[in-house]
């Protein structure tokens, strides 16, 4: 049985996977390029950097990339941030893992007001160990900066008895680097095939899911 498990939020979590997208779209829009939807939502789950530079060029992204990354968060956290809503039955999978002595850290590519924002949503407080943020780590997702981050939350708990849960295949290159397994989500909008591919090892529709399967899952197993 692991020990503790890390937890990603922005589509894990909470439903904000559409809304990061269509924030995206409204940002490049803004500086006058036609972004499709669907495919900067096969992006979402990846540091901003990282897609400004698949639909910028060098120059553009030193031009205005800064300053469109600036418009997309704010954007963001005026249109979107409020009608965010938890998935389903976080708190309730959180009991679950508690009851069995299981640590909780979350670690999000989020702010720190958002993450705070999302920890208060959610209404786990009481049931995780610790939170990291964008703001703890140099490089996001799917560089293993966060995770690593996360198990400094967990000075107790060896690396071996950690697991990770996402909802993107970036989740599970980030922690593969740490050596770290991964219980991938569809409620990010990745094919099971894409979760696979980019390693996880088991693949559930969302928390509930998890839940209802608890018992067969990696949460209940060797590692």
């Amino acid at each position: 049985m692991p020990q503790a498990a890390i937890f990603d939020i922005d589509g894990t979590l909470v439903d904000s996977v559409n809304f990061h997208a269509e924030a995206w779209v409204k940002g490049f829009e803004k500086f006058g390029h036609t972004v499709e939807f669907a495919t900067v939502k096969q992006r979402i789950g990846k540091g901003g950097e990282y897609i400004l530079q698949e639909f910028l060029t060098d120059e553009e992204n030193q031009q205005y990339g800064s300053d469109l990354s600036q418009y997309r968060k704010q954007y963001f956290h005026e249109h979107f941030l409020p009608q965010i809503q938890p998935l389903p039955q976080v708190r309730a999978l959180f009991e679950r893992i508690r009851q069995d002595h299981i640590q909780i850290v979350l670690a999000t590519s989020a702010e720190q007001e958002t993450a705070d924002h999302y920890r208060e949503l959610l209404g786990i407080k009481d049931l995780i160990d610790g939170m990291t943020c964008a703001d703890d780590v140099e490089k996001a997702k799917p560089e293993a900066d966060i995770f690593q981050a996360a198990l400094e939350k967990l000075p107790q708990v060896s690396p071996e008895s950690v697991i990770v849960i996402g909802d993107s295949p970036y989740d599970a290159e980030a922690a593969q680097k740490l050596s770290l397994p991964t219980l991938g989500f569809l409620s990010g909008g990745f094919s099971p095939d894409q979760l696979r591919e980019a390693g996880c090892v088991s693949i559930y529709k969302d928390p509930a899911d998890l839940l209802d399967h608890y018992c067969d899952s990696l949460f209940n197993s060797t590692l």
